[in-house]
């Protein structure tokens, strides 16, 4: 069947093949007949107008002498009877309207027998010298058609202008046969249309697109859409008459293909009727043949359904006659009792024999009775296989009767080894819980989530929670939680997403009204036909007080139970929050000399007074939001802006007591800083931060308090920002060193120069004055002193070299930089770096720096006199000089400030200072050097009374290296 289908289907394929072909050849055939025939019409009409043109172009030649004569002879015109003439030609040759003569200038001479031509001749190149027949512009206005110029030139070069009626054309054109459609025009060498067929006038004068492969003497075909109606056509082109005319024809596609449309409508439609016809008898065929496959498809697979369904679900089927000892069983059957698959029946007596002994005699008696009354059989009973296993079996059975066939019984049996043993395992998990339930150390407990009443407690939950078994079980969960928990524990046993180990705990209740944190662990189960909860509450008592103090301890200073500072500001951003309109102001209070406290008479001291000022502050300033301690001796309050004053007023009251400790009684000092919020919403650390600022301020400025002020920021940002500076200033090799010459009195020689640091940054110098103290403040002087020791070495060598080896220089060090005891060690290496000689360098000290840690200065500057460097005590008389200290120390050099030198030789107090300063001086057996020197006079002063050496304008500026080099040589020749 496949095989004729197959035929069918192919034999159909090579018949519409043919007939597809045919049609395609039949429509070829046809528009080439088309184009044969567009051709035909436009070969014959180039035709008729080459002979139509010729005649007249043989009437004009034919007039040429008479007009040459006429235009020449201007005397007597009468006798060459050129109107005459005109009029005969026109006479024979009715598709002329008229003939008119120009000069060969161009203008006219005779305008026609009825003069309606144009004064001047058309619009044609008159100097060509062929003498061939030309065309015109197409000429409308006035006319009552539209006339074709044609122009001859005569012998004498004159003009004959013949005006040919496009009407003529246009009878040409009007019998020629085209189809409806089809169109015949003659058109000028650049397109202009003159006549139509089939048109009225409106195409007359229009230009339509000639091919450019259209030579003269040719013809062209070409398959185009008119631009003058839009109509499809096969076109012709001819240029064959000789003269500048076009000739075209077309046949519309449409028409030439309308027969050929319906004959191939009609083949499509015989070759659509036999594929229907050919489709719905391979459909049917094919139909019946799946139903046939169906059908035998469908026996298979029921019963291969049959045998896997049997194999799947471990059952087999048997049947067996009345009074029959014989079975017939299925193959699974068989297999399940440990037989081999057999066509025929098996003695009932074998199923018997494998069942266990101690069912045997029970299915037997079962069997039977089922027989006898005529009812449904079933029994669970064991075989024993020939293997030695054992398999429980499920075997079922009843009487069906078949018409007059005799009685038959039919069933099935069942492997149910699994299932039995799954329900031992049940059996055993289910022990296995009790136990585990009842003897869980934790409290368990069963309840219902629609009444929420207690199905089950173990004995753990009677224990911890104080209730009866029979107490419980008349309990609901409700009773062992807070009453206005209610609506809780009802929305947490409702929420889908419960039960599940949760993170929430729940305060619980005991029966003597103890309570206790428990976290809860439940898992819905179905308990005696109940939708219920099975609960283990794990109690968490000590956990939640254990956290709760981690809590407090993350949020207090211990030692005072104050709030700490993380807390103090969480509180003030909460207070912003809620109350955005309660402006509050911060005060920052810092204790004075504890550390002094903690360092002599211990650490209970000072925090004997921490306590103690807590205490106050926590009973006093009523108005406090919140009050935190920060430990580093600082207290923080926030206050109402409005009540801030008597905030202060209240703390002063604290500060004023004295606190009585073990250690004895001590006065409390206090810096307090205070800042306001300045906008609703400013995060509370920018708050506590323009405090600690004030505070900060207040302590540089000794004053008791200080109120913040976006100057102070200013200050403080602009020092941060000096500082980042000098930390580049010093990794860009920005600082510099000048050098001012200290001379000898007595003498005048140069004996020293001191080495002064320059900072050049990048908007200029800066003054040392506003950077040398951050620099020590910040520590950065301890750096930029290790480069100040190595340059004023580098700058003692260069001198040495320039021959002024006496020539020591002198380096100033700080007190920060002093008392990190490496001085000695830092002069040393740079020494031996450049191979200075001993006394090169100088080291210029102030009073604090030496007086700070006096046994740590004494040492630094006893090995300092060792390894031969002077040492001058910087400004003296500036500071507070202990004399036995000075009298100590290892000095070399005293120099007297610059404030006493000023005008020494005018100021009486001035003069008694340096009196006594050089007294003293003498007195300790040290050189006295003056500094600041700017005039004449106390130079004189000083050297007259005992100065031994002067620094200062009046010598020399500080200046660069090489310019103090040049200037030694300068002044070397004239000491």
């Amino acid at each position: 069947m496949k095989v004729v289908r197959l035929v069918g289907v192919l034999l159909g394929l090579v018949i519409s093949v043919g007939l597809l072909l045919a049609i395609l050849l039949d429509r070829a055939a046809r528009i080439e007949a088309a184009r044969r025939q567009s051709m035909a019409v436009t070969v014959g009409v180039d035709r008729l107008l080459h002979l139509e043109i010729r005649n007249l172009e043989r009437a004009l030649r034919g007039m040429a002498v008479v007009a040459d004569g006429y235009a020449d002879d201007r005397r007597d015109r009468e006798r060459w009877d050129l109107s005459g003439e005109i009029r005969g030609v026109i006479a024979r040759h009715a598709e002329l309207q008229d003939i008119d003569l120009y000069r060969r200038d161009g203008r006219a001479l005779y305008r026609g027998v009825r003069p309606s031509g144009d004064h001047t001749l058309p619009d044609v190149d008159i100097n060509l010298t062929a003498s061939t027949l030309r065309v015109a512009p197409l000429v409308h206005a006035g006319r009552t058609e539209p006339i074709v110029p044609l122009m001859l030139q005569t012998p004498e070069r004159n003009w004959l202008v013949a005006r040919l009626r496009t009407s003529e054309l246009q009878r040409m054109l009007e019998d020629l046969d085209v189809g409806e459609q089809g169109s015949v025009g003659i058109l000028t060498a650049q397109g202009i249309v003159l006549a139509r067929r089939g048109a009225s006038g409106a195409h007359v004068g229009k230009r339509v697109p000639v091919p450019a492969a259209l030579l003269p003497g040719s013809t062209v075909q070409q398959d185009l859409v008119s631009t003058l109606d839009g109509v499809e056509r096969f076109a012709s082109f001819s240029s064959t008459s000789g003269y500048p005319f076009v000739v075209a024809a077309g046949l519309a596609k449409r028409e030439a293909l309308a027969h050929w449309r319906s004959q191939a409508a009609i083949a499509v439609s015989l070759l659509v009727l036999y594929w229907a016809v050919t489709l719905y008898l391979l459909w049917k065929s094919s139909r019946l043949e799946a139903a046939r496959d169906r059908a035998h498809d469908a026996l298979s697979r029921h019963a291969d359904w049959l045998a896997k369904a049997q194999l799947a679900s471990q059952t087999g089927v048997w049947a067996m006659e009345r009074n029959s000892e014989q079975v017939q069983a299925s193959d699974h059957a068989a297999r399940l009792f440990g037989f081999p698959a057999v066509s025929g029946p098996l003695p009932l007596s074998a199923f018997f024999q494998r069942m266990h002994e101690s069912d045997r005699a029970q299915v037997e008696t079962e069997f039977a009775r089922a027989w006898e009354e005529g009812k449904s059989f079933h029994a669970e009973y064991r075989i024993l296989l020939p293997d030695g296993r054992q398999r429980w079996i499920s075997a079922q059975g009843a009487p069906v009767h078949d018409g007059d066939e005799a009685p038959r019984m039919t069933g099935t049996v069942m492997d149910i080894t699994q299932r039995r043993h799954q329900e031992e395992q049940v059996e055993r998990a289910e022990a296995q819980f009790r136990e585990l339930f009842e003897l869980n150390p934790l409290p368990f407990w069963v309840f219902d989530i629609h009444s929420l009443r207690f199905l089950a407690v173990n004995a753990a939950a009677i224990r911890r929670y104080g209730y009866t078994r029979e107490e419980f079980l008349a309990m609901t969960i409700l009773q062992i939680r807070p009453s206005h928990e209610g609506a809780a524990v009802r929305a947490s046993v409702d929420d889908p997403a419960e039960p599940r180990d949760a993170d929430r705990v729940w305060l619980h209740r005991t029966r003597d009204g103890r309570e206790m944190h428990v976290r809860i662990h439940s898992s819905s189960i179905r308990f005696d036909g109940r939708d219920a909860r099975l609960v283990l509450a794990e109690d968490v008592s000590e956990r939640v007080a254990y956290e709760a103090d981690l809590a407090w301890r993350a949020a207090h200073d211990e030692a005072t139970g104050l709030p700490n500072v993380r807390a103090f500001l969480k509180a003030l951003d909460t207070i912003g929050t809620e109350e955005p309109d309660a402006a509050y102001a911060v005060i920052h209070l810092q204790i004075r000399e504890l550390d002094l406290v903690a360092s002599t008479l211990g650490p209970r001291a000072r925090d004997a007074i921490i306590l103690e000022v807590a205490r106050r502050l926590s009973s006093s300033v009523g108005a406090a939001r919140a009050i935190a301690y920060r430990p580093a001796n600082v207290f923080l309050a926030a206050v109402p802006s409005v009540e801030w004053d008597a905030a202060v007023d209240a703390l002063r009251a604290v500060l004023e007591t004295p606190v009585v400790s073990e250690s004895g009684s001590h006065r409390i000092e206090a810096w307090i800083g205070i800042a306001f919020q300045q906008r609703p919403g400013q995060p509370a650390e920018e708050v506590v931060s323009h405090a600690a600022l004030a505070a900060l301020h207040a302590r540089a400025e000794n004053a008791p308090i200080m109120h913040y002020t976006d100057a102070l920021a200013e200050s403080a940002n602009k020092r941060i920002a000096t500082v980042g500076k000098l930390r580049s200033a010093l990794a860009g090799d920005e600082f510099e060193l000048h050098f001012q010459p200290i001379r000898r009195v007595c003498d005048g020689r140069v004996v020293a120069a001191e080495a002064l640091l320059r900072w050049r940054s990048q908007e200029g110098y800066v003054s040392p004055a506003s950077f040398i103290p951050l620099s020590e403040e910040s520590g950065l002087i301890v750096p930029i002193g290790e480069w100040v020791i190595d340059q004023a070495a580098w700058a003692q060598s260069v001198l040495s070299a320039a021959g002024f080896p006496e020539v020591a220089v002198a380096v100033n060090v700080s007190a920060v930089q002093f008392m990190s005891a490496s001085v000695p060690r830092l002069i040393r290496d740079a020494s031996a770096r450049y191979g200075l000689a001993r006394g090169a360098l100088h080291v210029e000290l102030t009073e604090s720096a030496m007086l700070r840690r006096p046994d740590t200065a004494k040492h630094a500057m006893e090995e300092l006199q060792g390894d031969g460097v002077c040492v001058s005590v910087d400004d003296f008389g500036t500071g507070f000089s202990s004399m036995a200290y000075l009298r100590d120390l290892s000095l070399d050099h005293l120099k007297i400030d610059r404030r006493f030198v000023d005008h020494v030789d005018e100021d009486v107090g001035n003069a008694s200072i340096c009196r006594a300063l050089v007294a003293l001086g003498r007195g300790l057996g040290l050189t006295i050097i003056a500094e600041g020197v700017e005039r004449a006079e106390e130079y004189t002063w000083l050297a007259e009374h005992g100065v031994d050496h002067a620094q200062g304008y009046y010598i020399a500026r500080p200046a660069p290296l090489e310019q103090l080099v040049s200037w030694l040589k300068q002044a070397a020749g004239h000491v």
